[in-house]
């Protein structure tokens, strides 16, 4: 059609020109044969170009055939081209387009130039599954085959062989897709695999060497060492050998694998507290009047994780087997008398510690010694009755005061009392003066902690 065309165009132009000839009265003779033997060109050409046909893509004439199925036959001859090559499906484009021409036999497109032309204007696009993730087209396989074979690994590869799952898919929407595609985009099986795994192609490893620990390789690398650990999950960051490989590419997986185990269990059910007021107790004290009790019920769902990592319960249904008893604690409200123990200690004297709590002197000191002068006061550690008070063995002038909380406090080598057994003290109250009688070696105050009768180190309720 084009070549017809050409010779039309120049015909037309010919023809134009020798009209104006005879116009001007130039040459009547001459423009009489040209036009006469344009017109007798034109119609030959007419008769002797047969009817054919153009296929065209875009625009590109691929072929000028006498009839489409010598088109068809070179689409066929390059499918099984690429079949042989590659063992791809060759793709025709549905957007080839006919147009009816005329054109003579030296015109017509041979075959080895229609392939040719296939190859050249088609980029040699092939079929293939395209494996999209949540929308976006992440790689290209031969065939669906190969696509579920590839998910198929990745599912296995966050999932337990001994385990048996209720369900297992991917977080993200995964669909197959059949396109279109150039040969090159077409990867292999490992390839995407890799890619699907650590959301890149790309591989870089680094040897151990002598000397060189998980945190200096990582430091090296700009990484840290979970990167490390989650570079390489089959390799503990603490024990590299000298020579192993390891893998520095951080994984960012294209898709979340997730797992759904059925599991029936029994779990308690933590009690309640409730809090009540008392005029039976004094402000700041408390005590348990119900005690707390767990109860117990029953679960049925599924355990998911996400990547082999635990996320959540996905419970189904639950049955109370038994209902928790909440506790009860009383809290005081009456008004404390200042002889009413707080359940506190201040410091009994001022001084300098001088002797602590355990073995001294291949004997057991069952207190602390506080260096003072004679006739330093000794207060009350905290509010009580005095349940002892005058002279006993190695104590010297001893004090006894009974908190009536358990707890039991001695004030010893005392110069003077000042209380008397069955008084009651408030905290803070003067009960003695420093000395050194008994067995002492110099002014100072021997103090104990007893709780129900057991001597504990008064440092963990006083500070000196």
């Amino acid at each position: 059609m084009e070549i017809y065309q050409r010779i039309v165009s120049i015909c037309e132009k010919t023809r134009h020109r020798a009209e104006n000839l005879l116009k001007n009265k130039v040459d009547k003779k001459a423009a009489t044969y040209t036009v006469i033997i344009c017109t007798i060109i034109a119609i030959g050409f007419m008769l002797t170009a047969g009817k054919a046909y153009e296929a065209q893509l875009n625009g590109k004439v691929l072929a000028v055939v006498k009839h489409q199925d010598e088109f068809t036959e070179a689409i066929e001859d390059v499918k099984k081209e690429v079949q042989t090559l590659y063992g791809h499906e060759f793709l025709v484009p549905n957007d080839i387009e006919w147009v009816e021409t005329k054109a003579k036999k030296q015109a017509l497109t041979d075959k080895e130039a229609i392939i040719n032309n296939i190859k050249r204007l088609l980029d040699m696009k092939v079929k293939a599954i395209a494996i999209v993730i949540d929308g976006t087209e992440v790689a290209f396989v031969r065939d669906e085959l190969t696509a579920d074979a590839i998910l198929g690994e990745v599912k296995n590869l966050f999932a337990d062989k001994e385990m048996e799952y209720n369900y297992i898919g991917f977080n993200e929407k995964v669909e197959l897709k059949e396109v279109g595609v150039n040969l090159a985009d077409v990867k292999n099986k490992e390839e995407v695999f890799q890619l699907m795994t650590k959301g890149t192609d790309e591989v870089k490893s680094h040897e151990v060497a002598s000397g060189e620990s998980a945190w200096i390789i990582a430091q090296r690398y700009n990484l840290s060492i979970e990167d490390i650990a989650a570079a390489n999950p089959n390799i503990n960051p603490e024990r590299l050998q000298i020579g192993q490989e390891i893998s520095l590419v951080v994984p960012k997986p294209y898709v979340t694998v997730v797992t759904k185990e059925y599991i029936e269990l029994v779990e308690t059910i933590p009690f309640e507290t409730e809090h009540v007021e008392t005029e039976s107790l004094y402000k700041g004290d408390k005590k348990i009047t119900v005690q707390g009790e767990e109860g117990k019920k029953e679960i049925k769902g599924y355990l998911v994780k996400e990547n082999g990592v635990f996320t959540q319960q996905e419970i189904i249904e639950e049955i109370i087997l038994q209902e928790p008893t909440t506790r009860v604690i009383a809290e005081g409200v009456k008004e404390r008398p200042a002889t009413v123990a707080t359940g506190s200690f201040i410091r009994p004297t001022r001084g300098t510690l001088t002797s602590g709590f355990g073995t001294r002197w291949g004997r057991r000191h069952e207190g602390i010694d506080i260096g003072a002068s004679t006739g330093t006061p000794i207060t009350s550690a905290d509010a009580g009755r005095v349940s002892f008070a005058g002279m006993q063995g190695a104590y010297g002038n001893l004090v006894i005061i009974d908190h009536e909380n358990g707890y039991q406090t001695y004030y010893a080598h005392a110069s003077k009392l000042l209380v008397k057994k069955g008084d009651r003290v408030f905290k803070g109250q003067e009960i003695a003066k420093v000395g050194s009688t008994g067995r002492s070696t110099g002014p100072h105050l021997h103090f104990e902690v007893r709780k129900n009768g057991v001597p504990t180190n008064p440092l963990q309720f006083v500070k000196y």
